[in-house]
């Protein structure tokens, strides 16, 4: 299995998925054109690492902007890893957004809530 590496441009954000270490780390502007095709193939990356996680799996979502279509593969996304938590693995999401911005804040503790996986909230500066 190979990292997950991903630039980030105008409307994308940054992926780098290491298999070895467990740490996801997603962070950026979240609003492409077609979210679908563009979170696919880190669906596709994630549910291949679930076959065989590291000890304990961080996925640092560090979001600066997120558009509706994004949030629903951000859900998707994280669907994808509930069974790790679910069967007792170590799974976190370390949930980090701009000082003060409180709507990304709201977005990651209504998907705490919907989908009961454990957030930790990290208040940041970009």
């Amino acid at each position: 299995m190979e990292i997950l590496s991903i630039e980030p441009f105008l409307q994308t954000p940054e992926i780098n998925f290491n298999h070895e270490t467990g740490t996801l780390y997603l962070s950026g502007k979240c609003y492409p054109a077609d979210a679908i095709e563009f979170y696919q193939p880190i669906i596709d990356w994630s549910k291949e690492y679930c076959k065989n996680p590291a000890e304990k799996t961080t996925l640092i979502c560090e979001v600066e902007y997120l558009n509706s279509a994004s949030q629903k593969q951000l859900v998707e996304l994280m669907l994808v890893f509930k069974p790790l938590h679910d069967s007792g693995k170590k799974f976190v999401v370390r949930w980090r957004y701009e000082e003060g911005d409180d709507d990304i804040l709201s977005v990651g503790e209504f998907i705490e809530h919907e989908l009961e996986i454990p957030f930790e909230y990290q208040e940041v500066q970009f």
